[in-house]
Order: structure tokens, then sequence, then C-alpha cells
């Protein structure tokens, strides 16, 4: 007799799972992975995503009674990240339209049906190991947490990583459970809430007294509250601020969507400017905010190179008065070439381009470029094609379209920035993993993040990238300036707490950099929490409960 035909005692529940297609079942699990996204920024509706997570661990009880057990796992996991990444990511199609001469609005949708089709694969490759690791009573949660957060800790680190719409992200970042991340980082907290959202599937349990079915559900909302009076302690730790200690910080956008910023007119460059120029002084005050902080390639780099050009660094010393800002720019290597580039002499590939940030001094209205950073972690097919050399004969261009795409800096590092505390910076894409900011004496004073959130269109792309980045303000214990054209522009405080935002739809925020706090447990040792967090779990698996299971068999 194999498993599909045992007689096993179910409950209600498991029995409605059991009854339905195989068909039906892949359907409710890719409805259930677009109820999970309903977890996340802008909604952070963290009840939708448990019963998500439960849904998927009833599937998996049915895949677990078949012949093809893993098989069927397998499918479960892929179809409810596909309905998870289809709806979460679903703002990619976004960035093809905003140069359709290259893309066309055609290639949108199936890139990005593609995208969630490739990532379901490691929530594919979760359900089969969690399946791996099944029992018929309650330690199948933790093999569900096991086998999903492997998967996740993976999508996170293969192929560059692209750690988006981590199981953390459902906690509403700078609330007292986020700060969990201080800890444990925020795979940590998405292995404790991958476990917590598993608990409610053993109220279903059939053979097991009312005792045993809410004791899991009992202890994940002890577990919960205790965290959450933590955090609340955590949070009310926050130093007092000291008058005038530290600097005036304000981020701007010029308001311009991409479209409107690439327009090819003889004097583009110098009208984004002075939108800019515009957003960073308040009426009637030419010095507003010490420091200011412009987006992710600010300025259009249509017919010069903003480092190289006397012209612009001039117009632009002349705006900032002894100010200083932080912009992100295109810049270029070596000098000569890059200037040869305008005069038509040299083509774009000749060229050794970064998507950078540089720290720009107003001394005395002239602008005086101390520190530039070179982006480390690159978008894949959005700033370089992999294996270039391959393919570079198809004439796939990246979505940046300059030349063959940008080069890779080294590691972020500690930035000087005149009348403020060192800083690292993050450009774009950085912002979404963890650790990429310097420690030990490494260590900054605050975070600067620059990015060009317009490429996600106006939908939920921007809040998710936002929420994320306020995320690495928690893991790391210090506060956060993040300026986004077409996102949210925002000043955080060493808590993830918004001090200052454009959500409110101004052209610019302002506040006094909040102070940072001592470097937290996962700034200074890392993933040390996390493995024991891991372990801790794992053992939940192999402890012996000496009762019988759902199935009615011995566990």
């Amino acid at each position: 007799m194999n498993a599909e035909t045992q007689s096993v005692v179910r409950s209600r529940v498991q029995s409605w799972f059991a009854a339905r297609t195989p068909w039906q079942r892949r359907g409710l699990a890719a409805a259930a992975g677009a109820l999970a996204t309903l977890g996340h920024a802008p909604f952070q509706l963290t009840l939708l995503y448990v019963a998500a997570i439960t849904i998927v661990v009833w599937l998996l009880d049915v895949s677990a009674t078949k012949e093809q057990k893993l098989r069927s796992a397998f499918s479960i996991g892929w179809f409810f990240g596909f309905g998870h990444f289809a709806t979460g990511l679903y703002w990619v199609a976004a960035a093809f339209n905003v140069d359709s001469d290259a893309w066309g609005p055609i290639w949108g949708v199936p890139a990005t049906l593609g995208l969630a089709a490739g990532l379901a694969l490691f929530f594919g490759v979760g359900a089969l190991l969690a399946m791996l690791l099944w029992t018929n009573d309650v330690r199948r949660i933790a093999a569900m947490a096991i086998g999903f957060f492997v998967s996740e800790w993976l999508r996170g680190h293969i192929l560059t990583g692209f750690p988006w719409l981590l199981p953390a992200y459902v906690w509403t970042p700078g609330e007292p459970i986020s700060q969990l991340a201080s800890l444990v980082g925020a795979y940590g907290l998405s292995l404790l809430t991958l476990l917590i959202a598993a608990t409610p599937a053993a109220l279903a349990d059939a053979g097991q007294s009312s005792g045993r079915r809410f004791a899991p559900i009992l202890v994940a909302a002890l577990s919960v509250g205790m965290v959450w009076g933590w955090g609340v302690q955590h949070i009310a730790s926050a130093p007092a601020e000291v008058p005038g200690a530290l600097p005036v910080v304000r981020v701007a956008d010029s308001g311009l969507g991409q479209a409107e910023k690439w327009t090819n007119r003889p004097d583009q460059e110098f009208r984004v400017l002075q939108r800019y120029l515009e957003a960073s002084s308040a009426p009637n005050d030419d010095n507003a905010g010490t420091i200011l902080i412009w987006p992710e390639g600010a300025i259009p780099t249509l017919h010069f190179f903003q480092l190289y050009d006397e012209r612009f660094l001039s117009a632009l010393g002349r705006g900032l008065g002894d100010r200083v800002v932080i912009t992100g720019l295109t810049r270029c290597e070596p000098q000569p070439l890059c200037e040869a580039y305008w005069r038509g002499e040299v083509r774009a590939d000749d060229l050794r381009l970064f998507n950078a940030a540089a720290v720009i001094d107003g001394v005395n209205s002239e602008a005086r470029v101390s520190q530039t950073y070179d982006k480390n972690h690159l978008v894949p097919f959005g700033e370089y094609i992999p294996f270039w050399s391959l393919v570079s004969n198809l004439n796939i261009a990246p979505l940046q379209r300059i030349g063959a795409g940008f080069e890779a800096g080294p590691p972020p590092t500690r930035l000087v920035v005149p009348g403020a505390p060192p800083a690292a910076v993050l450009i774009c894409y950085e912002a979404i993993f963890p650790g990429m900011v310097p420690r030990g004496d490494g260590r900054p004073g605050w975070i600067v993040m620059v990015t060009n959130d317009a490429w996600f269109g106006g939908g939920t792309g921007p809040y998710q990238h936002y929420a994320m980045a306020r995320y690495r303000a928690i893991e790391e214990g210090l506060p956060l300036a993040r300026a986004a054209s077409g996102g949210i522009s925002a000043i955080v405080d060493a808590y993830g707490q918004e001090v200052s935002s454009t959500s409110a739809r101004v052209s610019y925020a302002e506040a006094q950099l909040p102070p940072a706090i001592e470097e937290t447990p996962f700034a200074e040792w890392g993933s040390i929490l996390l493995v024991v967090l891991f372990v801790l779990i794992a053992a939940l698996r192999f402890f012996p409960t000496g009762r019988q299971g759902p199935g009615g068999s011995r566990a």
C-alpha cells in the first residue's frame, strides 16, 4: 500500500485541501503567494502573510502523502513563489517602459514574469528541503521554517543575490518588532517570522488534544509579545538629541520624471541643476540645510561628465554657497578619453564608467570635489550585462544605456563629510543587502543612500525599497539620509523611525541629523546570533514528541 492510499486521520481543513486536484492546489499556492505580498510595504498586513504561510503548510501536508512527495512539494513552493513575486515585483515592467526606443513596452510584462518564474525556483527548493524534514506532527512547522529560510538565504546570495521581499519586512520598520534586526539582522528576523507564521497550521491537526493544537500558536504569540516589549525598551533608550551638535540635513529631488530629466536639450544639465538648487533652498534662506543630499544620477549625463566640466562646477558652486552636497552622478575614467568621447573621437565602450556619488564642498561659492564613491554592487542587466564578452554581438544594452554598462568599485568605505560625521554611501540596489556598511574602526557616523526609484514606476516598488533601507539603519544603529528620485526621500533615525520625509508630496525633507547609537550586536558580531537561532529552531524539528501526529502514527 503506497502513501497515497493509506488511511489517515485528517481534520476537516486537511481533508478539504487533500480533496483538491493537483492544479487546484497549485492555484491555491499561487494565491497564497499573492496574499503574502500584502504583508509587505506599503500594505504591511502581517496577519495576511501569516495566513499565506499557514496555507502553504497545509498544502505541503497533502504533498507529504503523495508517492512523489518531493516533486509535489517543489511544485507547491514554485507556484507560491511565482504568485508572490509576480504580484510583489510587477513594477519591474515599468523600467522597460522608461526607454522604449531601446526595449519597447512589450518586453516589460514577459521579462517580469520571467523574473518571477526564476526567483520562484528558490521557493520550490525551499519546499523540497522542508519536505525532506517533514513530519506528521507539530515539528513540521520547524521543518517549514528551516527549508524556506535556507532558500531565502540562497536567494540573497546566489548570482549576486536579490533579497527583495524577505519575510522580515512584513514587520513595519521602526516599530518594536523590527528592532530585533539589530540583534540577528533581516535574515534572522526572517527565520523567526517564518516559524511564527507557520504555527497556526497546528490548529488543524487531527488526533491531537486541544492543548497540543493551541500550544504552538500560544508560544508564538508569547514570543511576539516578548520581542515587542524588548523593542519598546530598545527604542526608549534612544540618546537625547543635543541642539546644534549635529548638522541640518536636507534631502531633495528635482521632481522630474525619467523622460523629463533626459530630454535632449543643449542646456538640459543646467536646467535640471536649477531644479535641484531650488529644492535645496527654502524661501528667503539661501543656506537652508547645512548638508544637501541629491539622488542617484541626479543630473543627466547628456553632453559632459559633471566632474570634468568647469562651467557646471562653477554653477553648482554658486548655488551651494558654503554648503556641502552629496550627489549621485556618472563618473568616468580616464579623463582625456572622457572628454574626447563628447567630441565623437572615441566610443563609450572605450571608457570606464562608474555609477558614483561625490562629496562636493562649497567654499566661497566654489565647488570643490573632496571624495567619490563608486557603486560596488551593480544590478545585473540594469547596470551591466553579465558575460558581456560573449553577448556583446547581440546588441543588448543595459537599461541605463551608457556604453557597455558600469564597472564595479570597491566596497563602501567611510567618507569624510565637512561639517558632519563621516558617512558611508549606499547607491540604490546596495541598500537591499544587509551588512554592506563598514564596521569596526571604519564604522561611519551615518548612512547616506542615493537612489533613482523613478525606474520603479508609481506602484509599490518605491515603498518596498524605502522599507528595506530603513532596516539597514536598524541593523547598524546608524541614522539614514535617503535621497530618492521618484521615490520617498527621508531622514531616518538609528531605530528606523522616520524623522522627516517627502511622503507628503513635497520636494524635500529636512531635519537635524539624528545621533548614532552604539554598534549593534548585528553590526559587531555579524551572523553569529543568526547561526545560534538557526541551530535552536533546527533542534525543534528533531525534538521527540512521543505522541501521535495528525496521521494517526507515532511521532
